[in-house]
């Protein structure tokens, strides 16, 4: 009976996390997100800047085309919400939280970044 409470206290402390970071992670429609929406280019460069600022290529090598420290993003077969909640909790010892100093269109923005990565071509 004492584990059934540890696990679903556990839970609770996941869904508790999940509710704290929903507002930035799944942001209320607003000017500024639908016309970001309605401009892709414009959502990845944005999501390539803040890849870029917070240093993410340190650990997603090639801009998240290749494997590093931490693994390759291009062409991931996790699902939209996966990848939210990581950038906004982090993973313990392998990826920081950025759910403090980031935006709903930020997060949206670097979602579009992810999922628009291709290979890089040479000239």
């Amino acid at each position: 009976m004492k584990n059934q409470w540890i696990v679903a206290g556990g839970a609770m402390l996941v869904a508790a996390a999940w509710y704290a970071c929903a507002d930035r992670i799944l942001p209320a429609a607003t000017a500024e997100t639908e016309s970001s929406q309605t401009d892709p280019a414009a959502q990845i460069a944005h999501g390539k800047t803040l890849f870029i600022s917070y240093g993410c290529g340190w650990c997603h090598e090639g801009g998240g085309r290749k494997a590093g420290k931490c693994p390759q993003l291009m062409g991931t077969e996790r699902d939209d919400n996966f990848i939210l909640t990581r950038i906004a909790t982090g993973s313990a010892g392998k990826m920081p939280a950025f759910g403090e100093a980031l935006s709903g269109p930020d997060f949206q923005a670097l979602l579009a970044y992810i999922r628009s990565l291709k290979p890089e071509t040479t000239p």
